[in-house]
């Protein structure tokens, strides 16, 4: 995959966002698979791919948002911006992104207290595996991250669009 669905190739963060999130689905699929043959072939079981397939699938969700964001693949409200003249989608987008940047990082640095205090009380998860809580809640930090650089980029975006 070299380039987007805009004919433009992918920048690093896009196409890190994009093996890391490609990562996760495929241990995803190697996982159930594993149990799938596991449990009809020998009726035995991993006994920790539904919390394995979990952590994987939060995975999946944070680590591609960067990717979605700045491949326009989120949701957008269009009957605004159909009424708008460029000047007043420019200043729409501008807003938009802004906005969704201070929730973000908002977001973000909770997440980062959350993860801070996972790690300080030695928290695990109440499976066999006792999974320490903190490595799988770090890639809601990391993919929050990745979403605010590449809303920082729009923004930039934006500004140089309201210049011109």
């Amino acid at each position: 995959m070299s380039a987007g669905s805009d004919g433009r190739p992918f920048d690093w963060l896009e196409r890190a966002s994009l093996w890391l999130a490609s990562l996760c689905m495929i241990a995803m699929t190697l996982l159930m698979l594993t149990e799938i043959v596991l449990r009809g072939v020998f009726d035995s079981t991993t006994d920790n791919s539904d919390e394995l397939v979990g952590y994987l699938l939060v995975g999946v969700s944070f680590l591609s948002l960067a990717l979605c964001q700045s491949r326009g693949a989120f949701h957008r409200v269009e009957i605004v911006q159909m009424r708008l003249g460029a000047r007043g989608r420019a200043v729409s987008a501008l807003i938009f992104d802004l906005l969704s940047f201070a929730y973000i990082a908002l977001t973000d640095w909770y997440f980062i207290q959350f993860v801070m205090s996972s790690y300080r009380r030695e928290a695990v998860a109440s499976t066999p595996l006792a999974t320490p809580l903190w490595i799988p809640e770090m890639v809601m930090i990391l993919g929050a991250s990745m979403l605010l650089l590449v809303l920082a980029r729009a923004i930039l975006n934006d500004l140089r669009g309201l210049a011109t």
